[in-house]
C-alpha cells in the first residue's frame, strides 16, 4: 500500500511547522536556568576541543528584558493550529460564530516565546567576557545547525516524504 498525501495537506503542514509561534514552542528557551532577582541566566554547553574531546561547561550571562517580539508584549497569540495556514473571508462567512470567537481571543493561548510574561530575557552583550563571547559563538553555531536541520525537514515535506 502506498502512502499518499495531498498537496494541500503538505502545504498545511509546512505552514504550521514554519509558523513562528510553532517554532518558538519547539525551540524553547535559550537558557537552562534564569534568576530574575540577580538578572542572570545560565546555560550548560557541550562542545568539542581541537583534539575532539568533549567539554561540558556552564556559562552565566547578565541579562536584560526586551518586549517579546512574538506577541508584541500582549502575552498571548492565536493558537497556530487555528490560523497558521491563513484565513479568508470565506472562513468567517461559513461560520459567523467562528469569526466572533476568533476576534474575541477565544482561540488565544499563552505566548510560546514569553510564556505570557510579555517580556523575554536577552543577553546583555555590552560587557561580555572572552569566555562568554566564546559561549555565544557556540550557541550561534548550534542555532545555525538547527536552522539547517529545519530547512531539510521542510524540503522533505515538500517532496511528500
Amino acid at each position: 500500500m502506498s502512502f499518499y498525501r495531498s498537496s494541500q495537506s503538505i502545504i498545511d503542514d509546512m505552514n504550521y511547522y514554519n509558523d513562528p509561534r510553532t517554532r518558538a514552542a519547539r525551540e524553547g528557551q535559550w537558557w537552562d536556568s534564569f534568576d530574575e532577582r540577580t538578572m542572570t541566566a545560565s546555560k550548560e554547553l557541550t562542545y568539542w576541543d581541537e583534539e575532539d574531546e568533549e567539554i561540558v561547561e556552564d556559562f552565566t550571562f547578565n541579562i536584560r528584558f526586551e518586549v517579546c517580539s512574538l506577541c508584541n508584549g500582549k502575552g498571548s497569540h492565536v493558537n497556530p493550529s487555528i490560523d497558521s495556514g491563513g484565513l479568508s473571508q470565506d472562513d468567517f462567512d461559513y461560520d459567523p460564530d467562528f469569526e466572533e470567537d476568533y476576534h474575541s481571543g477565544c482561540h488565544d493561548v499563552s505566548c510560546n516565546q514569553c510564556s505570557g510574561k510579555r517580556v523575554v530575557p536577552v543577553i546583555d552583550d555590552r560587557c561580555l567576557t572572552d569566555d562568554q563571547k566564546r559561549a555565544l559563538k557556540i550557541m550561534e553555531e548550534y542555532a545555525e545547525d538547527e536552522r539547517r536541520h529545519h530547512a531539510e525537514v521542510m524540503a522533505e515535506m515538500r517532496m511528500g516524504c
